[in-house]
């Protein structure tokens, strides 16, 4: 069972994800940025894979979806980009 402070969070991670894909989609992540920690990926990565299911993406686009949804909340947070090979 989720807690209410994880829902909120989660549904605060996924509204600034929309915001953010909108906005920064051309935008390139910085090489001199940190790695995030694997738990806030983890994290991200649920969210985004929420939205796929809600917004219904096709699942040809789902993998890039899936990347470009979490590199861009990676950006917005500070934290280097990740790979597909990451998100496995």
């Amino acid at each position: 069972m989720r807690t209410p402070s994880a829902i909120l969070t989660q549904v605060t991670l996924a509204l600034v994800l929309v915001v953010s894909f909108a906005v920064s989609a051309e935008e390139e992540p910085t090489l001199d940025l940190p790695p995030a920690p694997s738990e806030d990926v983890q994290q991200i990565k649920e969210v985004c894979l929420d939205l796929i299911t809600e917004q219904e993406v096709a699942p040809e686009e789902q993998e890039h979806f899936l990347l470009t949804c979490v590199n861009d909340q990676l950006y917005e947070m500070g934290y280097l980009a990740v790979q597909q090979r990451d998100l496995k």
